[in-house]
C-alpha cells in the first residue's frame, strides 16, 4: 500500500473550483466502441474518485517555461 508522501499531489480544476488531492495511477478503460483513460486521485478526506487527466495538475513541480525546439 502506498504511503501518502510517495504519491504526487495534485489540483484538479473542475467546473470553476479547485480541489487538492494525490495521484495514484491511470486507470484504462475499454470497449469495442472507444477507450477511455481517468487519473485515480485521492482527495484530501479519504475519498477516492475518476477525472479525465485533462482537469489534473501535477503541483510537486515549479512552473518552467520550454525553450523553443528550433533554435
Amino acid at each position: 500500500m502506498s504511503k501518502k508522501y510517495d504519491l504526487r499531489p495534485v489540483i484538479v480544476n473542475i467546473d470553476g473550483k479547485q480541489v487538492k488531492g494525490y495521484f495514484h495511477r491511470f486507470i484504462y478503460s475499454f470497449s469495442t466502441q472507444y477507450s477511455a483513460t481517468q487519473a485515480l486521485i485521492e482527495l484530501a478526506d479519504g475519498r477516492l474518485r475518476y477525472y479525465d487527466p485533462f482537469y489534473v495538475q501535477f503541483s510537486d513541480r515549479e512552473t518552467q517555461v520550454e525553450e523553443p525546439i528550433d533554435k
